[in-house]
């Protein structure tokens, strides 16, 4: 386990170094723009960059803080497991590719960092071996891999324009915009590819914590965030944004109502913070949805690890209503899970109320539609409802686990969320006061300024009210079980793609290019009297074609 100590102090040390200069690049507003030219083709430059500001050096301390913390916490948490080494690799890939992506302002590295957080995030999640996980993982990769395609298509549209460097692009059609939008709305399983992230919870839950709660479900926000200079100069694609992360916030909200899984419960609630990021990014508030990314990501990531520390001493069991009396059992761990899901509320002086509250004070203030305006006030009391049966459950006096147990809090688990701890408390307060320095005006009036409060415990009130009715029968309704049907839909759709690339694979690769290439040239070959050779010289011959194409293109 060296390894794991040993990377958790380096990544230590590097966050804070980064969270410096991310300082000293805000105060004197710095900007590192850094260019090497790899290869030349006609007028298209291939070219590497490097961009650096605050806002990159800031999200890189944000992943480096929480992984540098997911070491520590794998010391304990990995320790029986017989693979412990390829999964350090793993996770350490991960980082590399998240940076890679953070750093980059051209598409073709972002493809890189891209794809390689689609695949190492698919070899994670089939880390435990069993059917159940490969289904997960394949479900995972399979939605993943539209974003990728879209990358990829927009890569070569913009090919048109001369360059892949989108900082310095001041217009893309609508076409290019809408490939981008649909890969973010994949990495960040917005409302049609939304049945991914709760599926990815059968990976081990520093995995869930690191790489579905604050690095990759993010990328697509960042990514984003990156392009808002384009995007926000085209209206269709900013309201598709609003009406699916208000979509995404009610499913993830009425879903983590009827689920008994608590890692499951946690990943929608991730899901309902993202759909809001996504809303309030639609609304031309780019820097507001940065600041609650980087928010979210600290109290998420430690309320994921709180659900390990629980999991571990229930025997790997992770429904709730098993669990109960957890804040006598384990006080530590209970007080910090207490803490994060304050913050997840928006509860006044915790770290998610300075994100949220603002979020919510700009939406009102806001030419909006009444409509998605309630949307939108439900979607806040279903965080608040979710959050508090989440506690109802776990402070329990009824404990339904064995009546041989030992459950105690975990010294090194423990240790490692202490710093994400007083992130949760302090880290808005402080963010707030550095990145919204300027006097912001907000006229609302007192009913509106209330709301948010009323709302709260108006939410509080009800769901007592249903808890002590009849426990969950209320809510346990087949449509929000299943997401909206979507499970079913993305089973349809995959068997759908399956049926079709299997027939197009006979037809095109065991068909057509067989009868045209590999035919044609035997043929070609017997006419010119070269049917000595075999087969092995017609692939050296293709190759040797192939080469010379290329030459000719350069030269």
């Amino acid at each position: 386990m060296t390894y794991y100590y040993f990377s958790s102090l380096m990544f230590f040390i590097l966050s804070i170094l980064f969270l410096l200069n991310g300082m000293f690049f805000m105060k004197w507003n710095l900007i590192y723009f850094l260019k090497w030219n790899l290869i030349n083709i006609n007028s298209v430059s291939m070219n590497m960059f490097i961009y650096l500001d605050w806002l990159a050096l800031i999200f890189i301390f944000t992943v480096l803080i929480i992984s540098s913390m997911i070491m520590l916490y794998c010391c304990e948490y990995m320790i029986h497991e017989l693979n412990s080494v390829r999964f350090f690799f793993l996770i350490f890939f991960f980082i590399l590719s998240m940076l890679l992506m953070i750093i980059s302002p051209s598409m073709l590295s972002i493809i890189l960092g891209w794809d390689g957080l689609g695949l190492v995030s698919y070899c994670l999640v089939i880390y435990y071996q069993n059917w159940f996980s490969y289904n997960s993982g394949m479900l995972t990769v399979l939605l993943n891999r539209i974003g990728d395609v879209m990358i990829m298509m927009s890569i070569s549209l913009m090919f048109i324009s001369g360059s892949w460097d989108f900082m310095n692009i001041n217009y893309l059609n609508i076409l290019m915009i809408f490939f981008i939008m649909i890969a973010s709305f994949t990495k960040s399983a917005q409302f049609p590819f939304s049945s991914w992230l709760p599926a990815a919870m059968a990976a081990p839950t520093p995995v869930s914590s690191l790489v579905h709660s604050s690095t990759l479900v993010t990328a697509g926000v960042y990514l984003l965030i990156r392009f808002n200079n384009l995007i926000y100069k085209i209206n269709i694609i900013m309201n598709m944004i609003i009406v699916m992360g208000m979509l995404t916030m009610l499913m993830a909200g009425f879903s983590a109502l009827s689920e008994f899984d608590l890692k499951k419960i946690i990943a929608y609630s991730t899901l309902s913070q993202l759909g809001l990021m996504m809303m309030i990014y639609g609304m031309k508030f780019f820097m507001l949805a940065f600041f609650h990314l980087i928010i979210h990501a600290m109290f998420k990531s430690m309320m994921f690890m709180c659900s390990g520390v629980i999991i571990h001493s229930m025997n790997n069991f992770q429904d709730i209503r098993f669990m109960g009396n957890l804040n006598e059992l384990m006080p530590l761990t209970f007080m910090m899970l207490m803490v994060s899901n304050f913050s997840l509320c928006g509860m006044p002086f915790f770290s998610g109320f300075y994100s949220k509250d603002l979020i919510l004070e700009k939406v009102f203030m806001e030419f909006f539609y009444l409509f998605m305006y309630m949307l939108l006030i439900l979607s806040t009391m279903l965080t608040v409802m979710y959050s508090f049966r989440l506690l109802y459950y776990l402070l329990n006096n009824f404990f339904n686990f064995f009546s041989y147990f030992k459950i105690l809090d975990n010294k090194l688990m423990n240790l490692s969320m202490i710093i994400l701890m007083l992130n949760s408390l302090m880290f808005g307060y402080l963010m707030n006061w550095i990145l919204f320095l300027n006097i912001d005006y907000i006229y609302l009036s007192i009913i509106e300024k209330l709301l948010i409060i009323f709302i709260c415990f108006f939410s509080l009130m009800l769901m007592m009210m249903f808890l002590k009715i009849n426990k969950m029968i209320y809510f346990k309704v087949f449509f929000f079980g299943k997401m909206w049907f979507l499970y079913n839909l993305n089973m349809l759709i995959n068997k759908l793609i399956f049926n079709k690339s299997n027939k197009y694979y006979y037809l095109f690769d065991k068909g057509f290019m067989i009868f045209i290439f590999e035919q044609y040239l035997l043929s070609l070959m017997n006419y010119l009297n070269l049917n000595k050779l075999n087969n092995n010289y017609l692939i050296y011959l293709i190759f040797m074609f192939i080469n010379f194409l290329f030459l000719l293109m350069f030269f």
